[in-house]
């Protein structure tokens, strides 16, 4: 059938530039009344035996070996060298076959294999071959629509595609110009894009109540006869991309870079706790969308793919170069947009149905493995039991939960935060909304001290040198107001909370009390320990019990003794604590 295709081929059958091989062959097999399947069985005939390797679906690509690509240049009457500048995966590969002489094709499926592509804009497909008939083109993202004809050129999996009239949302056509504009201006971009590729996901996955453009524009473009909660799932590149070509404006402008980093400097060398840290992020990210709501909505944003990119930023004006800028472009795993198959799937499994039961569940992407699901399921389970007991989140690295490592684990979760799926730090946040701070934990831990005797004898006194107060608790709020103007400005809020401001901060006096009620406390701190480990001998310079720097004190002591100037009342108190608290 092969040699009887290449005698008679008398149709000549030319690519459309962009266009994928297998919407080629389509092309050609239907000049010839044939389907594509029988096309590349004949192509690839060799001795009765078809060298065709793979699944045909309905967005398959094939690639062809070197005497395979012969055949077809035969076929249509095409000379090579126009193959291959007009089709891209032309000579992307060279499938093995039994021998290099025998035509070969191999079918890919799937976005891991398949280049992102969708369906030519059929009026442009006439007016170039003179025939209505589909075809499919490899298109980048500021390629999906058609100006001329105002199209959007949606990819489908599984299908050939859909294209989707645009005569209702003129402000998607320019936002293509405004991408390829900002495309030919900036060299970052095309990076900048798939930043804003995931910010305008999250946002879409929250279904904010005040966001009224996106529905409207969802409504504008739906087929008739589409079921509307897939619409919402195919439909949502078409309808945030506008917004997503805005966000990429800000994140590349040069000015909004210089306010950022004026910004980043007020915060006195600290990383950002939330959004609301860079408000002329936050105000001009509102401004361009024309979305004055989204400022209280981002304000405390404390993940996802923005607070992640700005977390950078901040950093990144440090390091100008090197892998500050590869970073500061880096889209996590945990925040790429769900693939659509995926997401079709996922829709297939919740409303049910016939198809239901035989489709496959959708594949878990990098950055989403269920083991990894589990375990965090199984520490978040000791964090709620913690922070039940404690209050907060703020652990220390050997904190043990039931027998579970809790304090390592949660250091890992904040050093991983920023690659975190959003449900995750939901849930931390819902337990400690300052479970992960730009501030050291053991700064938390003695707050929330703080906190707790706030509520029991109310707000602090600063002036009046903390009354009330443990030794070290009153001396860590005086070391506080001593550093004040260097605090995170979240730090600052937390301490007027306390009741202390700038005013009373810069008012403060250091925590008093009398020489005999510190002793008493020195040797109540002495006399636990030694009931504790059985004597004073093991007590070093470092040690501390219950926050008390009780090695230091009893080092002094142990010196004053050596001079001979420790008074014998303070020696005989130790003495009947441990006769041999001074060892020779």
């Amino acid at each position: 059938m092969g040699k009887l295709l290449l005698a008679a081929g008398a149709f000549r059958v030319a690519p459309l530039q962009g266009e994928m091989t297998l919407s080629f062959l389509e092309r050609i097999a239907d000049r010839y009344g044939l389907s594509v399947r029988s096309l590349l069985s004949s192509v690839t005939e060799v001795a009765g035996r078809q060298g065709v390797a793979g699944a045909l679906q309905g967005d398959s690509e094939v690639f062809l070996n070197a005497a395979a690509r012969d055949r077809v240049a035969a076929l249509c009457r095409t000379p090579q060298v126009d193959l291959r500048l007009a089709l891209p995966a032309w000579m992307r590969e060279e499938p093995l076959g039994p021998s290099k002489e025998r035509p070969t094709a191999r079918l890919h499926n799937g976005v891991e294999t398949v280049t992102a592509w969708g369906p030519a804009c059929p009026g442009c497909v006439a007016a170039r071959t003179g025939r209505m008939a589909p075809a499919r083109v490899y298109l980048a993202a500021h390629q999906r629509v058609c100006p001329r004809h105002r199209y959007w050129l949606m990819r489908v999996p599984g299908s050939g595609g859909r294209v989707v009239g645009l005569a209702g949302c003129p402000e998607v056509v320019q936002a293509q110009e405004d991408h390829r504009k900002l495309l030919r201006r900036s060299p970052v971009a095309g990076s900048a894009f798939e930043v804003a590729e995931a910010v305008t996901a999250w946002w879409w996955a929250q279904k904010w109540p005040e966001e009224t453009l996106w529905p409207a524009r969802l409504c504008a473009t739906v087929p008739e006869g589409e079921e509307p909660g897939r619409w919402r799932v195919l439909a949502h590149g078409l309808v945030t991309y506008p917004e997503t070509v805005a966000v990429a404006k800000v994140l590349v402008d040069q000015t909004m870079r210089r306010r950022i980093a004026t910004q980043v400097r007020g915060l006195r060398g600290h990383l950002l706790f939330c959004l609301g840290d860079l408000p002329v992020l936050v105000s001009e990210l509102a401004r361009c969308l024309r979305r004055p709501w989204l400022v209280d909505r981002l304000t405390s944003c404390m993940d996802g793919p923005l607070f992640a990119w700005a977390h950078q930023r901040s950093k990144a004006e440090e390091a100008p170069d090197g892998d500050g800028q590869r970073l500061l472009w880096k889209v996590h795993p945990a925040h790429r947009p769900c693939p659509l198959a995926d997401e079709l799937a996922e829709r297939l499994q919740e409303t049910g149905g016939g198809e239901a039961a035989r489709a496959p569940l959708p594949k878990r992407r990098r950055g989403h493995s269920r083991q990894a699901d589990d375990a965090f399921q199984a520490g978040l389970t000791r964090a709620r039991v913690y922070a039940a007991e404690r209050g907060h989140l703020a652990t220390r690295a050997d904190t043990l939960q039931d027998g579970f490592p809790l304090g390592a684990w949660m250091t890992n979760q904040r050093m991983l935060h920023l690659g975190m799926p959003a449900w995750r730090s939901t849930a931390l946040r819902a337990l400690d909304p300052y479970w992960n701070t730009p501030w050291p934990t053991l700064w938390q831990r003695t707050y929330h001290e703080a906190r707790c005797h706030v509520a029991e004898q109310g707000p602090m006194d600063a002036q009046g040198g903390f009354p009330g107060t443990g030794l070290s608790l009153g001396e860590w709020l005086y070391l506080q107001c001593t550093r004040y103007p260097d605090l995170h400005p979240e730090q600052q809020r937390l301490l007027a909370q306390l009741g202390i401001d700038a005013a009373a901060a810069r008012d403060a006096r250091p925590r008093r009390r009398s020489q005999r009620a510190g002793e008493q406390e020195a040797l109540a701190h002495a006399q636990a320990w030694a009931l504790e480990h059985g004597s004073l001998a093991g007590v070093r310079g470092s040690t501390v019990h219950e926050d008390y720097p009780l090695g230091r004190w009893l080092s002094d002591r142990r010196s004053q003794m050596g001079r001979g100037v420790l008074s014998p009342g303070r020696a005989e108190a130790l003495a009947r604590i441990d006769p041999w608290w001074r060892p020779p």
